[in-house]
């Protein structure tokens, strides 16, 4: 089956909502695939002992396998997915007619297939899908000069937007990035960014061999082994800094404070990107949390511990930071649940394949139990990060506060395909604790920071909106498979923001050192849960044909 992550595409609403937080985390050592867009094109390589038939056949028979709803009408992915080629040649083009797929370049007929017997038949459309592909290469110019890869690319990219906004395909390069983020491999340990065409170290990390060089946050990368990085696409630069464990790389920095180059031989070492940072906020410990890879909870396990010994006893809380964060890898979140969370449910998964209805506990001993404890997010948090905060607020254990978060309530499978690509496709649905899918709709806030002018005012205006809160909470939780229409009219009662303001802290931090307030707050979820009627949803969903 692979390994789950609900993660990737689907938690970043538009790829500019966190275009930002994904490259500040994953240009540690790798570039996400919502980057390759605008990094410049990848490499093109030669597919690796595969096909294009090969891989569409594999890759409709995981949609047929796996998806969360039963295609059963694959015409419509293979519609789209010549559709989406012909943005490399606006003359091709498929109709069908009379049984037939017929194949165009302008007004000529440049190849006719049967259509599949069987129109749930996967790998019969997968193959079908494949030869139209290499009709239309041996026809049209364009496609040829654009490549192989480029074609294959296109025309999953299409098949994939027919199933919903999270499944995608990642071609070869795009894979080893995503593989490098989420389990690491070699690298020197810095997080980049690009400004004003410069590429500037933005953090280093804390033991990875980049920090034993002497490389500081502000050097500005301009050589790689003795080659110079301007004009360079961010994604090479990254692409250059990582390789083999104990080899070594030549990295040349500019570094304004001292108005001189300097080069760095640095041994590359496996590097796992950093998700965790810890603050100390006086009697409070901030925690920033920014994903969730193979690293994550014992990252997090770290930096509590290191909370506990400097605040000690007098600790008035924790403040979970998760605006920004785009989610991660499954498992390392429920890991990660499990530091906070003493016995009991964390997540219900749902969906049509068998393997994919599970329910997902923690165990005993969890971190800090009686130190009091709030989530902040916002309309960036997604995936993982909304697993952890739906687990917080309906197991009583935190406050969440800030906005209505993205709303990815699903997990992918990731697929990998005979070209060394991967399909990742939507597979189960999941629950909250108390029973309610967040899918579309998000996890909403018990303290909506937008509805707050200053930390000042919470006491008061909380106390006052306490019937408002409770209702709407016991609403939301309510929802199953709602419209559009609903999405929108929920989400407007705390609409998502994708920035985050200074005031979020300032709540938290208030919530936290007023033990009455922080009682009620957690008090409205847990009431709201109690006044939700039981309306489970029949499952699984009903068949689709691809038309979602």
């Amino acid at each position: 089956m692979g390994f789950m992550t609900v993660g990737g595409r689907g938690a970043m609403s538009a790829k500019n909502a966190v275009r930002r937080a994904a490259l500040v985390l994953v240009a540690a050592m790798g570039v996400a695939s919502c980057l390759a867009a605008d990094d410049g094109p990848a490499p093109t390589a030669a597919l690796r002992d595969s096909s294009i038939e090969r891989v569409l056949v594999r890759g409709y028979a995981a949609i047929g396998d796996r998806y969360i709803t039963a295609i059963k009408d694959y015409g419509p992915l293979t519609a789209e997915a010549i559709k989406s080629v012909s943005a490399l040649d606006s003359q091709i083009r498929l109709e069908e007619r009379d049984g037939a797929l017929v194949l165009f370049q302008g007004d000529r007929i440049v190849a006719q297939r049967p259509v599949p017997a069987e129109r749930d038949d996967g790998p019969a459309w997968g193959e079908t899908t494949a030869l139209l592909l290499r009709s239309a290469m041996d026809a049209s110019q364009p496609l040829r000069t654009a490549g192989r890869d480029r074609v294959l690319r296109a025309a999953l990219d299409g098949t994939t937007r027919k199933l919903d906004r999270n499944s995608r395909y990642s071609d070869p390069a795009e894979s080893r990035d995503n593989r490098f983020n989420r389990e690491g491999d070699g690298g020197i340990g810095v997080t980049v960014e690009a400004e004003n065409d410069q590429t500037v170290v933005r953090m280093v990390q804390a033991g990875a061999p980049a920090e034993a060089a002497g490389v500081r946050a502000g050097d500005r990368i301009v050589s790689v082994d003795s080659h110079g990085v301007a004009g360079k696409p961010m994604r090479e630069i990254v692409r250059l800094l990582r390789g083999r464990v104990g080899s070594t790389v030549a990295m040349g920095v500019f570094r304004p404070a001292e108005s001189r180059e300097v080069v760095f031989e640095i041994r590359r070492a496996y590097v796992i990107p950093t998700t965790v940072t810890y603050e100390r906020r006086g009697d409070i410990a901030l925690v920033k949390l920014t994903g969730f890879n193979k690293g994550t909870p014992e990252a997090l396990k770290a930096a509590l511990e290191k909370a506990a010994a400097e605040i000690g006893p007098a600790m008035a809380g924790v403040i979970l930071d998760m605006r920004d964060n785009p989610g991660g890898l499954l498992d390392r979140s429920i890991t990660t649940a499990g530091l906070l969370l003493d016995s009991g449910t964390v997540l219900t998964t749902e969906g049509r394949h068998p393997d994919s209805r599970m329910t997902f506990r923690s165990g005993s001993g969890a971190l800090m139990p009686r130190v009091p404890m709030v989530a902040v997010m916002n309309g960036r948090s997604a995936s993982a990060a909304e697993i952890l905060a739906a687990a917080l607020q309906d197991r009583g254990r935190a406050v969440v506060v800030g906005s209505t978060s993205y709303g990815k309530g699903t997990v992918q499978t990731v697929v990998p395909l005979p070209n060394d690509g991967e399909l990742t496709l939507t597979w189960s649905r999941m629950l909250a604790p108390s029973g309610y899918a967040w899918a579309e709709i998000g996890v909403l806030p018990t303290v909506c920071s937008a509805k707050f002018s200053h930390s000042g005012t919470l006491a008061g205006e909380l106390e006052h909106r306490a019937q408002e809160v409770r209702r709407t909470m016991a609403e939301w939780h309510m929802v199953r498979d709602p419209t559009p229409e609903r999405v929108s009219a929920l989400r407007a009662l705390c609409p998502p923001s994708d920035q985050s303001p200074a005031k979020d802290i300032e709540l938290a931090e208030r919530i936290l050192h007023d033990h009455t307030l922080y009682a009620r707050a957690i008090g409205y979820a847990s009431s709201a849960i109690a006044e939700r009627p039981a309306t489970p949803a029949p499952w699984p969903p009903q068949t689709g044909d691809g038309s979602r």
